[in-house]
């Protein structure tokens, strides 16, 4: 089987986070998705320099590209209403791609669209998947074949690319040899020959 890829990133803390509460403070919890696959952080309350030191992974059997992107929303948890955003962004990860490990400082927008002083603050790394050899060899990968060099007087069997001998000697039925008679006489010889006939005569 092929060896499993994995990302895997540390979220430390968020910097700056709006108060969205008339009373008290925001209570944040950040959500990370990659390619729709979610994770979340605990609820702090009461704090906009929360320091989390959560980390969380995602594994991967398909490698990262460098359209890959990291998608950030930070929350203020609500007991009965909807939770409030208090900022987000989109994280390409093509420098995580090509150097495997990087920190990270993500200004986020808030629900206006606009760059505040809010930034949360990560640490990710990526390994990427590995291909198991077998498999390799069943995406189009070059296979070794034996070859069958044939007897004088057998008759020599064509095999198509991706062909197997066993298939190609079920066709063999259906393309029989042209006889003599039919041969292509282009192909003779026009030398001429010099014979000499021996007669014998009897007295």
């Amino acid at each position: 089987m092929s060896g499993e890829g994995t990302v895997h990133i540390l979220v430390r803390n968020a910097q700056n986070l709006q108060n969205v509460e008339r009373f008290g403070y925001s209570d944040p919890h950040v959500i990370l998705e990659i390619e729709g696959i979610k994770r979340t952080t605990r609820v702090i309350h009461s704090e906009l320099n929360p320091e989390w030191n959560e980390t969380f992974t995602w594994k991967r059997y398909t490698p990262l590209t460098e359209e890959s992107i990291l998608l950030i929303k930070v929350y203020d948890y609500e007991k009965i209403l909807k939770n409030k955003l208090l900022g987000e962004a989109v994280y390409p990860l093509k420098d995580l791609v090509r150097l495997g490990a990087q920190e990270a400082t993500v200004p986020l927008r808030d629900r206006d669209g606009k760059v505040g002083e809010s930034r949360l603050n990560l640490y990710l790394e990526y390994t990427k998947p590995t291909l198991d050899p077998d498999e390799d060899m069943e995406e189009g990968a070059i296979e070794e074949t034996s070859v069958h060099v044939p007897d004088e007087g057998e008759q020599e069997i064509e095999v198509a690319p991706g062909e197997t001998q066993g298939a190609a000697k079920k066709k063999k039925k259906s393309v029989i040899a042209a006889p003599r008679s039919t041969m292509d006489r282009s192909k003779l010889s026009t030398k001429k020959q010099d014979f000499q006939v021996r007669v014998k005569v009897h007295e």
